[in-house]
C-alpha cells in the first residue's frame, strides 16, 4: 500500500485559525490594559491640578482672613471687586480682584496672593455688611487651572472658595 507524502508529517503544529484566535485575544487584552493605564494617568493629572488650585486658593483665603479679622473699618467697592481694612499698624490693606488673580495692596505695593502663571481667577466677590454691632465681610471667588490641553476635561480644574469673616475690632 502506498502512502501519500502528507501522511508522514505529525500534526504537532498549530493551525492558522488557532493562531489568529490567540493573537486576537492578546490584542483585546492589550487594548484593555492600555485604556486602563490611560484612565489612571488622566485621573492623576486631574487630581494634581485640583490640588494646586486648592493650595493656591486656601493660601489666599487664609491671608485675607487673618488680615480682615484683625483689622478695622472694612470698606467694599460698589462693584464688589475689592475690600480694604485698616490693620493693627494703622495701615490700609486692600484685597482686590486684579486681571485674573487675587492680590493685596498696601503702601502702593501690589502683591499677588494666587499664582498668576498657574491659576486664574474666574469670579470674585467681596461684600461688606454691618451685623448687629460688628462688621462682616464675605469673600467668594473661583480659581481655575488648565493643564496641557483645555480641550480635555481631565486637564481642567476649578474650585470655588467662600468665607464669611467677622471683623473683631
Amino acid at each position: 500500500m502506498k502512502m501519500s507524502r502528507f501522511s508522514n508529517y505529525s500534526s504537532s503544529g498549530f493551525t492558522l485559525v488557532e493562531l489568529l484566535v490567540v493573537v486576537t485575544v492578546f490584542a483585546g487584552l492589550g487594548v484593555l490594559l492600555v485604556s486602563s493605564l490611560l484612565s489612571i494617568l488622566k485621573s492623576n493629572t486631574k487630581a494634581e491640578l485640583i490640588k494646586e488650585v486648592r493650595q493656591s486658593g486656601s493660601f489666599a483665603l487664609e491671608v485675607m482672613t487673618k488680615k480682615i479679622t484683625g483689622g478695622t473699618s472694612p470698606q467694599c467697592a460698589e462693584d464688589n471687586s475689592w475690600v480694604s481694612v485698616v490693620d493693627t499698624n494703622n495701615e490700609r490693606i486692600t484685597f482686590l480682584c486684579s486681571d485674573g488673580y487675587l492680590a493685596s495692596q498696601s503702601a502702593g505695593t501690589v502683591t499677588p496672593l494666587t499664582n498668576q502663571n498657574e491659576t486664574w481667577l474666574s469670579s470674585c466677590l467681596f461684600d461688606c455688611q454691618t451685623v448687629g454691632t460688628g462688621d462682616q465681610v464675605t469673600i467668594e471667588f473661583t480659581l481655575s487651572q488648565v493643564g496641557e490641553s483645555a480641550l480635555r476635561q481631565e486637564d481642567v480644574a476649578q474650585q470655588s472658595f467662600s468665607k464669611v469673616i467677622l471683623v473683631r475690632n
